[in-house]
């Protein structure tokens, strides 16, 4: 029982728990990339997911604990535009050295 008297807080992943989370997203991650999906929360794409990566999307919710699952979800579309801006202000400054 709770400090209230409500449900138990559920115990935090531990080290191992959470490298087999954070694998399972990689796996999942590189399924939604084969497909050309950048936002796995999009509905219009559901079916496209479910029909290619079913399999690693329940290996990844059976691995992380639900509020981990929502957190790297809503983060993917940001992670993958981070790193498309970062690719090209470096290919910018790279031909910005060789017109010099």
């Amino acid at each position: 029982m709770g400090l209230f008297g409500g449900e138990k807080t559920p115990e935090a992943p531990n080290r191992s728990k959470r490298e087999r989370c954070w694998e399972s997203r990689d796996i999942f991650f590189k399924c939604l990339d084969r497909i050309d999906v950048v936002n796995p929360l999009d509905k219009s794409l559901q079916g496209k997911i479910s029909k290619n990566c079913s399999k690693e999307d329940a290996q990844f919710q059976k691995d992380c604990v639900a509020s981990w699952v929502k957190y790297f979800k809503e983060k993917r579309p940001f992670d993958i535009k981070k790193e498309k801006i970062l690719r090209e202000a470096a290919e910018q400054q790279a031909n910005a050295r060789i017109d010099k």
